[in-house]
């Protein structure tokens, strides 16, 4: 093979190795919200938490939620942990919390004077029914630790939120 047939193909290989590390990377675009006044539309969007320190590490949680109906959404949420406490710098790690959610509204539920949105969830990682609601810009979620209601359902809020990007 002659030097100019060897550059060319080395050419080519760097740039669909390029071409294939760009489309790996990701959209870190924020979704659109959602101005309808459907039931779903105040948590449709992304949404991110505050970093949180642990150990000397640190890490902060994004969620991504299209509408999928009047009354459910899909999305993910991804962990993204750092060395550090800062939540600086490139990840080190991250983690699809949930993947492929599917969530149904399933009714209301005052807790702590708050009304939340019931939701029976799945995602590759299982099952869940979640409490959300949303003021402001504001995420809040069920603690899914706390104690539970007789459907299942979290009787206290998490004390971590989210908001929106």
């Amino acid at each position: 093979m002659t030097t100019r047939i060897r550059r060319g193909f080395k050419l080519i290989g760097l740039s669909l190795a390029i071409a294939a590390l760009t489309a790996c990377g990701g959209n870190d675009d924020p979704l659109p919200g959602d101005t309808s006044g459907d039931l779903v539309a105040k948590y449709i969007g992304s949404w991110e938490s505050g970093c949180y320190e642990d150990s000397g590490a640190s890490a902060h949680l994004r969620a991504d939620f299209t509408k999928a109906s009047p009354t459910g959404f899909t999305g993910e949420v991804v962990a993204y942990a750092y060395i550090g406490t800062s939540c600086s710098g490139p990840s080190v790690k991250n983690k699809k919390v949930f993947t492929n959610m599917v969530m149904s509204h399933d009714g209301t539920k005052v807790v702590g004077g708050v009304t939340a949105d019931k939701f029976a969830g799945t995602a590759d990682q299982g099952s869940a029914k979640v409490l959300l609601t949303v003021s402001g810009n504001i995420l809040r979620i069920g603690d899914p630790d706390a104690s539970k209601d007789a459907q299942g359902y979290p009787n206290a809020f998490y004390d971590k939120s989210m908001s929106r990007i």
